[in-house]
């Protein structure tokens, strides 16, 4: 069966929650120790980290959680075509063309649009719906990302073709429950890798800037300015700086940018769901800071009930009994998707196992509702879905490698 076209899986004019994850090309080390020459390309983290926070303050996408590994890269994100639609078409113009100014210039540098670029994407009434769109599509959101790194990487090793392996994936997360399973999943890689020993030493993880923001540690922004300046300042500027000098500029630039402080989770979704917040559809919640998409929390539990759950999961071990009783944290979140306690944990930890092969993750009705929208009559995944989906716990065949219900194994 051919896999389902991208705008299928995570529809544009929907809000979506999802996961999206590349490789690096033959699955090389390129962002680590690569194995072939042993040359150490840790520094290149920094490369995609701060790509996605740039990126993070134009784009109508929150970043739910994110893990930058030695030779692939997760993100958990949220779409917001429905807050794209409080933009003004100027305020369209500046984020588009901060990001894409129109001449190749160090992508990694903010640029300020002119108002002669922003009249000039004006004047073509296609450009605006189209970008639209964009801001708040994650394939236009990765093809930024993963398109400056490999260009970047190119011209340092000097050579030329893929350095990715090949388009992105995604699945799209259904329910609560997959959304908490996945961006857990997420923040744990380094640590069920064995490189970190705890989740403060997870470096390049979301969870690690959480709860580093928690104790107010502040890091230098990133984000782009989003204004505009007008004709007669760029005459001024072209004037005061050559054409030799545009170098040495936009590293002044850079240092400018950087003397803005702002807690190392800034950029980051906020975690929890605020009760207060209003729940009309008709309501923005743009960022006001400017340094993330919303100001929307996206899980029922604040930082320290959710690292809990964390280090809960990975005491998990499937099939064997835990000689500890489930936390309180653990068992309310369970009670409020009607989940085995145990079936979360087993979730968190095998999730790519689990779902593999699917576009989507979520209970069986919200996959076969989800698969049904689009004529399709079946889906992946759908009976281990309703295994762990169950107050039930699951159990494990050993010999025949597959999930069991518990009962079956009595």
């Amino acid at each position: 069966m051919p896999r389902p076209r991208r705008d299928e899986v995570l529809p544009p004019d929907e809000v979506c929650f999802a996961h999206c994850y590349n490789r690096f090309v033959q699955g090389s080390y390129l962002s680590g120790v690569d194995q072939a020459t042993g040359k150490d390309y840790s520094y290149r983290k920094d490369w995609i980290t701060q790509r996605i926070e740039q990126l993070a303050s134009i784009f109508l996408i929150d970043i739910l959680a994110f893990a930058v590994m030695d030779n692939h890269l997760h993100l958990v994100v949220r779409t917001c075509p429905d807050e794209v639609l409080q933009l003004s078409d100027r305020d369209v113009a500046i984020r588009w063309l901060s990001l894409h100014p129109g001449y190749h210039l160090d992508e990694f540098v903010c640029i300020d649009p002119t108002d002669a670029q922003i009249l000039a994407f004006l004047a073509e009434p296609e450009n605006i719906l189209r970008v639209r769109m964009a801001l708040s599509s994650p394939s236009a959101f990765m093809k930024d990302l993963c398109e400056p790194i490999a260009k970047r990487a190119n011209a340092e090793d000097g050579r030329t073709g893929h350095v990715w392996e090949g388009r992105f994936k995604a699945e799209r997360l259904l329910d609560s429950l997959a959304i908490l399973v996945c961006v857990a999943y997420v923040d744990l890689n380094l640590l069920r890798a064995g490189i970190a020993m705890t989740l403060e030493g997870s470096d390049y993880t979301s969870i690690q800037a959480r709860i580093l923001g928690s104790q107010n540690q502040m890091a230098p922004s990133l984000a782009y300015s989003k204004v505009a300046i007008s004709d007669q300042e760029v005459a001024r500027r072209i004037k005061e700086v050559p054409q030799a000098q545009l170098r040495k500029r936009m590293e002044i630039a850079r240092k400018q940018a950087e003397r803005r402080m702002v807690f190392k989770d800034a950029w980051l979704a906020q975690l929890a769901i605020d009760k207060k917040q209003s729940v009309n559809p008709t309501d923005s919640h743009l960022s006001k800071n400017g340094l993330r998409a919303t100001d929307k929390g996206f899980l029922t539990v604040n930082l320290d009930q959710y690292t809990k759950i964390l280090m809960e999961s990975l005491r998990f071990r499937p099939g064997k009994a835990s000689a500890l009783a489930p936390s309180r944290e653990l068992v309310e979140v369970s009670k409020s998707v009607g989940v085995d306690p145990s079936n979360v944990c087993w979730l968190i930890n095998d999730f790519k196992k689990i779902f593999r092969r699917g576009y989507r993750v979520g209970s069986p009705e919200s996959m076969r509702k989800e698969a049904a929208r689009f004529g399709r009559k079946r889906t992946s995944n759908t009976k281990v879905s309703r295994l762990f989906y169950s107050k039930q716990a699951v159990g494990f065949d050993e010999l025949q490698r597959k999930y069991i219900a518990a009962s079956k194994c009595q």
